[in-house]
C-alpha cells in the first residue's frame, strides 16, 4: 500500500515519531524486538518494531526479506554474488553505504521475484 504523501512514519519510541522518504531506506537490520533502519545518510534510526512487521510496510517501495536478520531495499542493491565458492549468497549495496550482507537460500526466490527473476 503506497502512502498518500510517500512517506513513513519510523516509530523511535512510544511517544516519537520519524517521517523518512522510503528511497531513502537501504537496508534494515533486527536487533531482538527492534530494527535499526539504515538510511541513505550514515544514519541508523532504530525503530521500536520487529523486522517481520516492518517489511510488510517498507515492501511497496522495494524492500524484501533476505535473510532473518536483514531486508534490503533492492532499489539499492549493486551486486548479487556468491559468497566466497559456497553455496550461499550476498548483496552487496551501493555507495555511500557499501554494506554486503547475507542472503539466506530460504529468501533466495523472493529476492530473484523482486529483480523480476524466477
Amino acid at each position: 500500500m503506497k502512502l498518500p504523501n510517500d512517506r513513513l512514519l519510523l516509530h523511535l519510541a512510544r511517544d516519537r515519531r520519524r517521517a523518512v522518504d522510503p528511497d531513502d531506506v537501504y537496508f534494515l537490520e533486527a536487533t531482538g524486538q527492534t530494527t535499526l533502519v539504515r538510511l541513505r545518510s550514515s544514519r541508523r534510526l532504530r525503530d521500536t518494531r520487529t523486522l517481520g512487521d516492518l517489511v510488510p510496510l517498507l515492501s511497496p517501495f522495494g524492500v524484501v526479506r533476505v535473510h532473518r536478520n536483514h531486508a534490503v531495499n533492492v532499489r539499492h542493491v549493486l551486486d548479487v554474488r556468491r559468497r566466497g565458492g559456497e553455496a550461499d549468497w550476498e548483496v552487496k549495496l551501493e555507495p555511500p553505504v557499501n554494506r554486503v550482507l547475507p542472503v539466506s537460500r530460504m529468501y533466495l526466490k523472493k529476492l530473484w521475484a523482486a529483480f523480476g527473476e524466477s
